[in-house]
């Protein structure tokens, strides 16, 4: 139906779609306060939920990655797409059967993110697989659609079901399956033409993107056999024409601009497969997986728990807001992360494609992630007002789009393309072990600064004055009321979960002094190399000089 060319920029778009429909994790934070207070859980309780959720999404990375390494790509789709459909819908049945259990819950969470990480890790693979020469910009296209789906999703449900959480988690698994279905059909491998040994191919129209300095330039030239023949001498290390054109030399033909062949082969330095127990063994690995730990710990931590630092915040200056302000709000908040997370990925994708070509590292790009993290905590730390949460919101988010638009080029480039999701399957466990610790760390603190709320009021409650705190005898015991608010509820504002962001903050400081001495350590382990070769060349010169 397409050539080759457009039909890798179709895959590319659809595994865009499929991502989009397989972010759905990050949506949490816009209704899980109301699936809380609904079902009577503790913020604690809800952040269990919530990092059950993280588990499923990257603890199944590695078998994932097993499955996506040895089959097509529409296999682990279409096990995905069931398992979004499946899990949401029992999560569904929970809320609107009010069924109290936090392990039933949890499963079907960690069911439903599964079903995330396989369709999501198989759009990467493909998107890295179909442009080699730019995995970079490649992969951010599939990341930044799996980072906008929570802007996607909450503006959808705060539009078409305001309020109404039972009916928005309907819409979740019918739209985010339906999305991953849709786009099934042209998420493809699409073989490169021309291939010579460890050569890739790439089209004319792309070359100027490419390290121009490495790539022959043979339209309208005459070069004879011996030429050609020393470029043969150095096809590891320079780039060459198709074998058509080769020959084409050796007989002293020339190519004009009309005979040009469609595509110019750009060779790769041979491709490294570090995997399994090797991997494990390499402490590049570790690094890294202390860097992403921390730094999508950091971020996770308030993505998930967005909901419970805005109901605070308004609890504190308006505790009369209505529930259905209050989701409101909470959707505007889940929207910029998602949205700032998306531009994140595409600059991320972008930025460390033209380091690379102009000798630079991508880690520098982690880096600066792992600043912006530091900023977005300090301001969870300072802000005392709903009004400036904007500023956590974006800076989360892009940060967030940073470490995960360019970790996966960073992995592949490391540690090789041939196991690609397997190894970056093992390094996602690292978001859980961070999650895990500064999640249940949120909402530890969180409980210890609240108090429930029976939702059955008596009417001349509304008659205290605003913001005010009191108590009453509802018959049996002594309850305390807090404007409008009912179940779990903490009137301190910022000092609800200030303790927390106490945590993230030396946290994202130690992930940027880590990522700030890989950069120096690679910088000097490339200064060596040259060194070496240097003195190696002089050597063949001066040996080639003596005879």
């Amino acid at each position: 139906m397409f050539d080759r060319q457009t039909a890798r920029y179709v895959s590319l778009l659809a595994d865009f779609w499929v991502s989009l429909g397989s972010g759905t994790h990050y949506v949490y934070s816009a209704y899980g306060p109301q699936l809380a207070t609904r079902l009577g859980f503790t913020a604690t309780q809800s952040s269990v939920i919530a990092t059950l959720g993280s588990v499923g999404v990257y603890f199944s990375g590695p078998p994932a990655g097993v499955i996506i390494d040895r089959k097509p790509p529409h296999i682990p789709i279409i096990i995905g797409g069931c398992l979004i459909l499946f899990g949401y819908m029992m999560m569904r049945f929970a809320y609107v059967s009010e069924l109290r259990s936090v392990a039933f819950v949890g499963i079907f969470m960690i069911i439903a993110s599964s079903g995330n990480t396989f369709a999501f890790h198989a759009c990467v693979k493909c998107a890295a697989m179909n442009f080699p020469h730019k995995r970079g910009m490649a992969t951010s296209i599939p990341v930044a659609g799996y980072g906008l789906s929570a802007l996607f999703f909450s503006q959808i449900g705060n539009a078409a079901f305001p309020g109404d959480t039972g009916r928005f988690m309907l819409m979740l698994p019918l739209l985010a399956s339906g999305l991953v279905f849709l786009g099934l059909p042209f998420v493809r491998n699409i073989p490169l033409e021309n291939i010579i040994d460890s050569e890739v191919a790439v089209t004319p129209g792309e070359v100027e993107d490419l390290e121009t300095d490495a790539l022959l330039r043979h339209a309208g030239t005459n070069e004879s056999a011996a030429s050609t023949g020393d470029l043969k001498s150095k096809e590891g290390n320079y780039s060459s024409i198709s074998e058509f054109e080769r020959e084409a030399s050796l007989n002293g033909e020339s190519s004009s601009d009309e005979s040009m062949v469609d595509e110019i082969v750009l060779p790769v330095q041979e491709e490294v497969d570090i995997h399994g127990w090797a991997l494990f063994k390499d402490i590049r690995f570790w690094i890294h997986f202390s860097i992403h730990g921390l730094l999508s710990g950091c971020g996770l931590m308030y993505i998930l728990s967005a909901g419970y630092v805005l109901r605070a915040l308004y609890t504190y200056s308006n505790p009369y807001i209505s529930p259905n302000d209050l989701q409101k709000n909470q959707a505007i908040q889940v929207s910029l992360v998602s949205s700032f997370s998306f531009i994140g990925r595409i600059v991320a994708g972008y930025s460390g494609d033209r380091l690379k070509r102009k000798g630079y590292q991508r880690m520098w790009i982690i880096f600066a992630a792992a600043c912006i993290f530091t900023l977005a905590q300090i301001g969870g730390l300072t802000i005392t007002s709903s009004r400036f949460m904007w500023f956590i919101s974006v800076f989360n988010g892009i940060g967030y789009g940073f470490l995960f638009g360019s970790y996966a080029s960073i992995i592949s480039e490391i540690f090789g393309l041939k196991r690609f999701s397997e190894n970056y399957g093992f390094l996602t466990i690292a978001t859980v072990v961070g999650s895990d610790v500064f999640a249940f760390a949120f909402g530890a603190i969180y409980d210890s600064n609240s108090y429930f709320i029976d939702e059955m009021m008596p009417d001349d409650d509304y008659t205290a004055p605003y913001n005010s705190t009191y108590e009453y005898f509802n018959g049996n015991s002594t309850m305390r009321r807090f404007g409008s608010q009912v179940g779990q509820v903490c009137d301190l504002g910022r000092d609800c979960y200030r303790d927390a962001f106490i945590i993230t903050v030396p946290a994202a400081i130690i992930a940027a002094i880590l990522a700030l001495s890989v950069i120096f350590y690679e910088n000097r382990l490339k200064a060596r190399e040259e060194a070496a070769a240097a003195v190696e060349e002089s050597t063949e010169a001066a040996a080639a000089d003596s005879e």
